[in-house]
């Protein structure tokens, strides 16, 4: 069973892997491709069907995540 934070402590390792991967966002885009492909092929097939996967996602959810961390607005002002 994963805790309630699992999920964002998640997205902040991956962010602070891709910072790793390169100073710009070119070196680390090539340098995490050609990670991927040092990959068995197996192995490469299941991280791509992740990213699928997380692409589909993340899109959807941005905007829920967006409003969700706006400050709620006093009845008043309502």
């Amino acid at each position: 069973m994963s805790t309630p934070n699992e999920f964002w402590l998640c997205l902040h390792e991956l962010a602070r892997a891709i910072d790793a991967e390169g100073r710009t966002a070119q070196e680390r885009r090539a340098n995490i491709v050609a990670s991927l492909q040092q990959m068995h092929p197996v192995a490469r097939t299941h991280v791509i069907e992740e990213l699928i996967e997380l692409m589909t996602f993340l899109p959807d959810l941005y905007p829920q995540v967006v409003q969700a961390a706006k400050p709620p607005v006093p009845p008043e002002n309502q």
